[in-house]
């Protein structure tokens, strides 16, 4: 053709280990042909709007193929995280602390150890100078026993004086008793006397003998009155004494009683025991020899017992204000693989997860304006993994299901920064009740 012009260019490069100059031919086009003038190139040439429709048919069939296999709901659902815990106590692990301070003498137990109710973990010796002597127990309870046998003297020793002032009012009473009889037979015989005397058949000595007769007697009684009196009292500061001696007895057995319980206690204190079955943990870095103080953390048990357990997620008290008990919970624990797809909105596409249901919900947060969320297993879900290998502290995700919407809305609402939908809860009032109940009151009142 004569309106192409090609052009043979000779490259010549430099030698290369030695070997001769490298040739290499290059084919310059110094005048392209008119696109009109080439059919070959004019048919291979796609059009310019092949490349917008091709990729429209794309976008296209890209969106009728998620219309036919994804579903066109939205689960709404409220995420959290926590740990796997038990939904009983006496399940949950146990720190073992100790209760005095102390050094430690000897350790029982190694990391991983089982371990059953009432098994020896450590013991301590109490660093107190007060409980240091090895027979400072015997001592206090040699202390407790003479300390009740000089209160139960004292006591006796009053309970003496009672029967003895019970014993002096008795005769004072006879003395009265007497005296009173010698005052009746002396004014019998004054008046004896005066009507003998006026009659002159007695002498006028003899009345006045009667008459002194009379007046001791008289003053007599009035003594022996007196002395009743005195003895009576007496008798009730006898019986005063007595009963505070009794409390001061009590007191002192109570005191004595109470430190050697003290004693006692502490030295049962010193040997550190498992309130559990289960597996020892975390046993602390302190050897034999050295100190602890009183509510350090010694160990961990584990309770063995793998029932009743649950998961404990938190989330936010905006989200806590839309969660019900009985909700179903969807849960990723940490370390079985799971695909959970777009934050828990298809759970019937997610795989790995577990099923559970809303158990409790704290009525107050933790402190940090979380709320925790203890979950169960949802009996009608799969089981969850074994309790051999999902063990107490596991991490876990939970999605928390609320209601099912469309697509669009759903999208809509996260725009909007709307909050999802949920069910109106009952106030807890029947107002229909409530107006019945007060137009029976007003009936009654109107009654009366």
């Amino acid at each position: 053709m004569a309106a192409e012009k090609i052009q043979m260019v000779k490259v010549e490069t430099g030698v290369t280990n030695g070997h001769s100059p490298v040739h290499r031919e290059k084919v310059i086009i110094e005048d392209v042909v008119p696109y009109y003038y080439t059919t070959a190139l004019r048919m291979a040439h796609a059009p310019k709007t092949a490349e917008p429709l091709a990729r429209g048919f794309g976008l296209t069939l890209l969106v009728i193929i998620l219309i036919a296999f994804i579903p066109n709901t939205w689960q709404q659902n409220v995420a959290g995280s926590g740990t796997v815990t038990s939904f009983v106590p006496a399940a949950r692990p146990q720190t073992i602390d100790a209760q005095i301070d102390g050094r430690i003498v000897k350790w029982y137990v190694n990391e991983g150890a089982m371990v059953k109710p009432g098994d020896t973990i450590v013991t301590l010796r109490d660093i107190d100078t007060k409980f240091l002597a090895d027979n400072f127990v015997e001592y206090q309870r040699a202390i407790r026993e003479n300390t009740v046998r000089e209160v139960e003297l004292e006591v006796v020793q009053a309970e003496n004086k009672v029967r003895q002032a019970e014993q002096k009012l008795l005769a004072a009473k006879q003395v009265v008793s007497q005296a009173n009889v010698d005052v009746q037979i002396a004014r019998i015989q004054y008046w004896r006397a005066v009507d003998l005397e006026s009659q002159g058949l007695v002498a006028r000595k003899d009345l006045e003998n009667a008459t002194i007769k009379l007046q001791k007697a008289i003053a007599d009684s009035a003594k022996a009155a007196a002395d009743l009196q005195v003895e009576i009292q007496a008798v009730e500061n006898a019986k005063a004494e007595l009963a505070a001696k009794q409390r001061k007895a009590e007191a002192t057995i109570a005191k004595a009683d109470l430190e050697f319980g003290t004693v006692a206690v502490r030295r049962n204190l010193s040997v550190v025991i498992s309130p559990i079955a289960g597996q020892v943990t975390r046993i602390a870095q302190a050897g034999p020899g050295q100190t602890v103080k009183k509510g350090e953390a010694l160990c961990v048990v584990t309770p063995s017992s793998t029932e009743d357990i649950a998961a404990e997620i938190f989330v936010s008290s905006l989200d806590a204000a839309i969660i019900d008990t009985g909700r179903p919970v969807r849960l990723q624990f940490a370390g079985f693989p799971a695909i959970q797809v777009w934050g828990g909105g298809w759970p019937s596409l997610s795989v790995g997860t577990f099923g559970g249901k809303v158990a409790v919900i704290d009525a107050v947060n933790d402190g940090s304006g979380r709320f925790r969320v203890l979950v169960v297993p949802d009996p009608e879900d799969k089981p969850w993994p074994n309790r051999t290998y999902l063990r107490q502290g596991t991490e876990v995700t939970g999605w928390i299901l609320l209601n099912e919407v469309s697509l669009a809305y759903e999208a809509w609402r996260q725009l909007c920064g709307f909050p999802p939908i949920i069910p109106v809860r009952p106030s807890g009032i029947d107002k229909k009740k409530l107006g019945a109940e007060k137009a029976k009151t007003s009936s009654d009142k109107e009654k009366e």
